[in-house]
């Protein structure tokens, strides 16, 4: 059975007109859909965590997800990076399109979907190795770069992250003797180096001071010609301020989904509504 999500989705006849995107010619602008999540359900063993979930990811648009602890919020991003493959007692139902081609097909090679698809975990995982090596083996093992262009392209990605001023004279100290928001930055910042299609952020500003966070944030802006972005975040004003399109989980379900303004501001979903102003936790 078909969820029933109220959904204020840019329709034709619907007018959008929140970040860059603009009616063409008195037609509605849609952006273009970098992923399209269709009837996607998981569960861990017997216990479902999602349930028919389907919504489209707008190409070079921030995305957010969010919802109540629990909800299937980080559940359904470790999906679009195909995590799930790790683990035999972890079953998916569905489609996810990433370009029209089914990312969840037995066919498709996991290794290349996560060079175009990257993802940054809620706990940061940085490699035993250095700082400079953690940001550049992504490059390594994918590109052929010059010593030159790879400096580079490692000081660009710390820099990105609001990290490079911290560790520009260590860069060969070992990573995991960074602090915790540090090492979160670090694995930003691994992910961004190799330019991924789409960046999946599950509470990448969790763990940071509130300058970093709109270091971070400033960043994620800057991403988006480039990227399309997915963030989970509990936090509401974070939402509200970076993202885009927001979407609302309860209980393994979509509830809502459309323009940030409209989801915030003009719930159609009671429920969406007694979220986004506190009234339920």
């Amino acid at each position: 059975m078909r969820q029933d999500i109220k959904s204020s989705v840019p329709l034709p006849g619907f007018d959008v007109r929140h970040g860059d995107d603009q009616p063409r010619d008195g037609q509605a602008f849609t952006p273009p859909v970098k992923l399209d999540i269709r009837h996607v359900s998981f569960r861990y063993g017997d216990e479902p965590a999602l349930t028919d979930v389907s919504l489209p990811i707008y190409a070079n648009k921030v995305t957010a997800l969010i919802g109540p602890s629990g909800c299937g919020k980080s559940t359904l991003l470790r999906v679009l990076n195909r995590m799930p493959d790790l683990y035999e007692d972890q079953h998916v139902e569905g489609e996810v399109l990433l370009d029209g081609v089914d990312i969840l097909g037995h066919d498709i090679d996991v290794l290349t979907l996560r060079r175009r698809v990257g993802m940054v975990t809620q706990k940061p995982s940085p490699f035993p190795m250095s700082i400079y090596d953690n940001v550049a083996i992504g490059m390594r093992l994918n590109e052929e770069l010059t010593p030159t262009e790879l400096d580079a392209r490692v000081e660009d990605a710390l820099r990105r992250a609001a990290l490079w001023e911290e560790v520009r004279d260590i860069l060969k100290d070992d990573a995991q003797s960074l602090s915790g928001g540090q090492q979160q930055r670090l694995c930003l910042a691994r992910t961004m180096a190799v330019r991924p299609e789409v960046i999946l952020l599950d509470e990448p500003c969790s763990a940071l001071d509130p300058i970093s966070t709109a270091k971070i944030e400033a960043t994620i802006e800057g991403l988006k010609p480039v990227s399309t972005i997915v963030i989970v975040t509990h936090n509401l004003q974070q939402a509200a301020r970076i993202a885009d399109y927001t979407a609302f989980l309860y209980l393994g379900s979509l509830i809502e989904f459309g323009p940030t303004e409209q989801v915030f501001e003009n719930s159609v979903d009671e429920r969406t509504s007694r979220y986004v102003t506190g009234r339920m936790g």
